[in-house]
């Protein structure tokens, strides 16, 4: 009876290693407060603006076309509300884009794991690099309305995708 325990707490200790070698990184279980606080804002006024919208299409003519896919639209959407909260929490330059420093804060705030911290670190440089190569390309785009909520969308899903990546996390 003791071998069976002996081997079952064995097969525990292998298992919860095993784990632990993938995971390189801790990630943090739930957002800071302080971040819930400003998205709950952020939501409000992007609430509002939809309203708003809404309420000015109606009074339109009623010939308006369906629009084909929202997939676009509530990546602006979500995007906007990342600006949002970007700007809330001082994230990002007088231009409107977001900061390295300010980045790294905001992904690693509350986080004590040191992997995870290096790990943002980076991902955020790459990301950031990847968004000035793009705007140095096409100097035009960075003029373009819906822009800054683009590029909030797309630094979020790419530092996240860059964590996960070498953190060795899995989605």
């Amino acid at each position: 009876m003791q071998l069976i325990l002996f081997a079952s707490a064995l097969t525990l200790v292998a298992a919860a290693d095993a784990q632990a070698k993938q995971q390189i990184c801790v990630a943090p279980t739930t957002a800071p407060h302080k971040i819930e606080k400003v998205l709950s804002q952020c939501q409000d006024e992007i609430k509002y603006a939809l309203l708003q919208e809404a309420l000015s299409v109606l009074g339109q003519s009623v010939g308006r076309q369906k629009r084909e896919t929202f997939s676009g639209e509530e990546k602006r959407i979500a995007g906007c509300l990342l600006q949002c909260v970007y700007r809330k929490m001082k994230a990002v330059d007088e231009n409107g884009f977001p900061t390295a420093p300010a980045l790294v804060q905001l992904f690693t705030e509350g986080v004590k794991d040191r992997n995870y911290y290096l790990a943002t670190i980076q991902g955020v440089q790459q990301c950031l690099a990847k968004e000035i190569q793009q705007r140095k390309y096409n100097q035009t785009l960075a003029q373009a309305e819906g822009y800054t909520c683009d590029v909030a969308y797309d630094m979020f899903m790419c530092v996240s995708e860059e964590i996960e990546t070498l953190c060795g996390i899995s989605p």
